[in-house]
């Protein structure tokens, strides 16, 4: 077991390549307390973890002491935090890789071809016991990466091959205001409509400052996060600029029986013109589609609803209703924009 970083340790870190990382000992482990891991993976001797950008790796550690994981291995590719962990962690439980999280092909190097890590897949029938992955975002550029990994959720490819595979995320405050989003709200998109069909995900912790205001209340109220003080986490300094606020939240993949392109292609559709009722909307879909809709939905208020206010389950019904239309176009792109915010 290794002792927590110190600050003077942490200090050895010049460059943190705009990410923020929680450095606190105290704040991680109200937040494990508070996610209650355990009842999910038991007493973690089979799990394994893979752990995307830790950076500093504060939390890993924190992480590691606490649960003492089968397997834990750290993939970050900046060198700033690869030469830091050479240094730091020579004895320590954790592997390390310097593969880049960002790319495709790092996962099928590591798993396919290196067979480094490797995972047990499991029955889709509950969250996956033995798989856990830990990740950090919090880049405001990165928000790309993040709407990609929720898509891979709902099409059951990249990690999540191997099952219904909880992730523990750091994300932009920006970026979970917009997947939280519940319905009416001005903030609801494409992303949060995905959010809501294909995982259960929580708000678990976030930085106290003015973007975390922009949360609907209802989000706040029902998740009840940890609030963390900038002084808890890495780089030190606050500006306007690197303030990055940051929020964790809790993923729990769903699972979710649904034609996806019907799916995708109904929901990226409507979103578009969110605040249009919907028997206008609808004719996006294809010359004719209000007609036939019309002719299937006998509710005149729900024909008068904004895409924006309408639920996971009343999209799954549209598209339900959108695959048993004989005229709708037989080939359509893929829309789903991971960055929509229209």
């Amino acid at each position: 077991m290794l002792a927590p970083l110190t600050p003077k340790t942490l200090s050895e870190i010049k460059v943190f390549y705009k990410f923020r990382y929680l450095s606190s000992p105290e704040v991680l482990k109200k937040i494990f307390d508070r996610l209650r891991l355990e009842d999910t993976y038991g007493d973690c001797k089979d799990l394994k973890v893979l752990d995307l950008y830790p950076g500093p790796a504060q939390q890993s550690l924190i992480f590691n002491n606490r649960y003492h994981p089968k397997q834990h291995l750290l993939m970050d590719s900046r060198p700033q935090f690869t030469s830091f962990w050479k240094k730091n962690f020579k004895k320590s439980p954790f592997q390390m890789s310097t593969l880049n999280p960002y790319d495709w092909e790092s996962y099928l190097m590591l798993i396919d071809h290196q067979r480094i890590f490797m995972p047990e897949k499991q029955a889709r029938d509950h969250i996956n016991d033995k798989f856990l992955i830990m990740g950090n975002l919090t880049d405001k550029k990165m928000e790309g990466l993040l709407m990609q990994w929720y898509n891979c959720i709902g099409q059951k490819n990249w990690l999540q091959r191997f099952g219904r595979v909880k992730m523990l995320l750091w994300v932009p405050t920006s970026s979970a205001i917009k997947l939280l989003s519940p319905t009416y709200s001005t903030t609801r998109a494409k992303c949060s409509v995905v959010a809501e069909t294909f995982t259960d995900s929580k708000l678990i912790a976030l930085t106290q400052d003015d973007e975390s205001e922009l949360f609907d209340k209802k989000v706040i109220d029902k998740h009840n996060p940890i609030w963390i003080d900038y002084s808890s986490t890495l780089p030190l300094k606050i500006s306007k600029s690197t303030k990055s606020p940051m929020c964790l939240l809790e993923i729990d993949p769903s699972d979710v029986q649904l034609d996806k392109e019907n799916w995708d292609y109904i929901t990226q559709q409507l979103m578009i013109q969110k605040r249009t009722p919907l028997k206008e909307a609808l004719e996006s879909l294809g010359p004719g589609a209000s007609e036939f809709f019309e002719k299937e939905i006998k509710d005149n208020d729900f024909m008068n609803r904004w895409p924006q206010s309408l639920s996971a389950e009343e999209f799954i019904y549209l598209s339900d209703i959108y695959y048993r239309w004989p005229f709708k176009p037989d080939m359509f792109m893929n829309l789903f924009n991971p960055r929509q915010d229209d």
